[in-house]
């Protein structure tokens, strides 16, 4: 029986041999680009949406538009919190967090970025210069070889920390070169590629003096932290 069977799948075409799976040809990285981090707010809105350890912290996205707004004075509603050792954006009136990545916050008036390749270990605590909550300069550098828009970050005493993503810089560096005046902080420090995606990261705030203080408001002291001095 089975060799009849065999022999009427021969006939009418219906052997199948076994298909072997094919590897796809490898893609060379490309040596000169480094790869961009996925957008902060897309992961906290992913993991917000999918259940995972800490995304019920984070403002769904269906909110933002309602709720990332400002009050009658023309400042957001947000305010900076200390939550797992760094300072966070959060939404009052849920208590939810607000990821510093989200394009909304622009339209308020927050300038964020996410500074990578600094050695925190070294200035931050060798030399006392950073902690969520330090003022941070921003430089502009326009005769900069590499960007006339480049702006530099310096923590206290002039020590420079890194500098603005090219994005970031094009936009602040026409405010700054106006003579706008901001002020900037420093919201997180990362010690490891756990919590920064990559070593040696430092998240940093800027936007007018009026909204920096405001997003401090609830803070004791409703002002900027002063560095600490631990260098020696």
């Amino acid at each position: 029986m089975e060799y009849l069977l065999l022999a009427a799948r021969r006939a009418t075409g219906m052997f199948r041999l076994p298909i072997r799976a094919q590897r796809a040809p490898a893609v060379p990285a490309a040596r000169d680009q480094a790869r961009e981090p996925a957008p902060i707010a897309v992961l906290a809105d992913s993991v917000a949406r999918s259940g995972a350890p800490g995304g019920e912290h984070y403002l769904p996205s269906k909110d933002w538009e309602e709720l990332l707004v400002t009050d009658r004075d023309g400042l957001p509603t947000l305010y900076l919190q200390m939550h797992t050792g760094e300072l966070r954006l959060t939404e009052p009136t849920t208590g939810k967090l607000v990821a510093v990545g989200n394009h909304h916050l622009r339209r308020l008036g927050i300038w964020t970025v996410d500074l990578g390749g600094v050695d925190v270990h070294k200035t931050a605590v060798r030399e006392g210069l950073l902690q969520p909550g330090s003022p941070v300069s921003l430089v502009r550098e326009p005769h900069n070889a590499h960007d006339g828009n480049a702006i530099a970050v310096h923590a206290a005493a002039g020590r420079p920390v890194g500098y603005l993503n090219r994005k970031t810089a094009a936009g602040l560096s026409r405010l700054l070169d106006t003579g706008t005046r901001l002020e900037a902080i420093a919201i997180a420090i990362a010690f490891d590629s756990v919590t920064s995606g990559r070593p040696g990261g430092v998240k940093v705030l800027a936007g007018s003096p009026e909204l920096v203080r405001h997003l401090l408001r609830k803070r004791p002291g409703a002002g900027l932290i002063a560095p600490l001095d631990l260098a020696g």
